[in-house]
Formats: C-alpha cells, sequence, structure tokens
C-alpha cells in the first residue's frame, strides 16, 4: 500500500516500551523519510521493544539515539541502558557507548570463576558473525614513492598482498591529510 499522505502517526504499546511517543513519531519520520502508516505496533523484537519501519525491524532505543544524533549508528556503537532496563527508551536512560566498552558496564563488580572465563572463550572461539581482520600496514613513504614510480595500483596491491581497492583507500586517505595539511 502507497501512502500519499502523512497521517499523525499513533502507537499500540504492546509490550509495555516506556517512550516519549512524540519522539519516537518524530524518529520514525525521520528515518523512512517518507509516509508510513498512521497506525504503528511498538513490539518485542528479540529482547528489545521495536517498531516496523517499511519492512524493516528496528529496535526502539537506537532508532531514537539515531534521531538524536541525526545519523545512522554504527555496528560498533551500542546503545546502553543505563538502569540496565530494556523497556526504559527515554533519552535520559539511554548512552552510546563502543563495543568494546559495552560489556565492561554489565559485568561490573562480578567475579568470574576460571571455568566461566574457560566457556565464555570457547563461545568466542565458536561464534560466527564479524571477522576482524588485523589492518595491513603499508608505509605512507613506500607507497607514495611506488606511485611516483609510476607503477599501477594492481601491480602495488599484489606487492602488499592486499585488494586492489585497499591501495585505492590508503591512497585517498593521503589525499585527504595532504588536503587538510597544506589547507
Amino acid at each position: 500500500m502507497t501512502i500519499k499522505n502523512q497521517k499523525t502517526i499513533e502507537f499500540v504499546n504492546t509490550c509495555g516500551c516506556l517512550v516519549d511517543e512524540e519522539k519516537l513519531k518524530e524518529a520514525v519520520l525521520w528515518y523512512a523519510k517518507k509516509p508510513v502508516m498512521a497506525k504503528k505496533k511498538i513490539f518485542m523484537h528479540g529482547k528489545y521493544p521495536a517498531v516496523a519501519i517499511g519492512k524493516e525491524k528496528i529496535h526502539v532505543h537506537r532508532l531514537l539515539m539515531m534521531y538524536k544524533e541525526g545519523r545512522k549508528l554504527d555496528y560498533t556503537e551500542y546503545v546502553h541502558h543505563i538502569d540496565e532496563n530494556k523497556k526504559n527508551a527515554n533519552y535520559e536512560n539511554l548512552q552510546i557507548v563502543y563495543q568494546r566498552d559495552h560489556q565492561s558496564f554489565h559485568n561490573k563488580g562480578k567475579v568470574f570463576t576460571e571455568q566461566h572465563r574457560e566457556r565464555i572463550s570457547m563461545a568466542n572461539r565458536r561464534r560466527r558473525g564479524v571477522r576482524h581482520r588485523k589492518r595491513r600496514v603499508i608505509p605512507n613513504e613506500e607507497l607514495l614513492a611506488m606511485v611516483g614510480k609510476g607503477m599501477s595500483i594492481n601491480s602495488i596491491a599484489k606487492h602488499f598482498g592486499v585488494d586492489w581497492s585497499t591501495i585505492k583507500s590508503r591512497l585517498n586517505d593521503n589525499l585527504d591529510i595532504q588536503e587538510a595539511s597544506n589547507g
């Protein structure tokens, strides 16, 4: 169904989410960038309250923080509930933390046995998903010298054992740095 005119959004809160509905309405319209259905349901999606925008289900706390920041959040940015109540999505209860810091909030003061640490370690080894690779060290001087000699991006990539797109992005990074220092 195509909606041409935006009607006032009304929420049906089926999960007991604590949220400022006016801010949530603004966030939904900001995220959608086009008219959406007037009746929106706040429901549990996994362990957190969510709303559907088009065909996408998005957690309420992430949507509100994206709206507040005016940008989409990176996958390494987590929205932490300060009071640890997953249903409390009020602004003053939310803060953005990085992935590496988020777990420390929840584990602060806890003492793990050696057996528990081993289980965590095993679970992390078995976990699928994003694989973090080490960033290749490509010395800028050597890279710029090769470009200065007229070597192609593909031959430079073969020399360093990386994809051509890596070399291209490093060259773009170097140009940005040079422009910033000259400007």
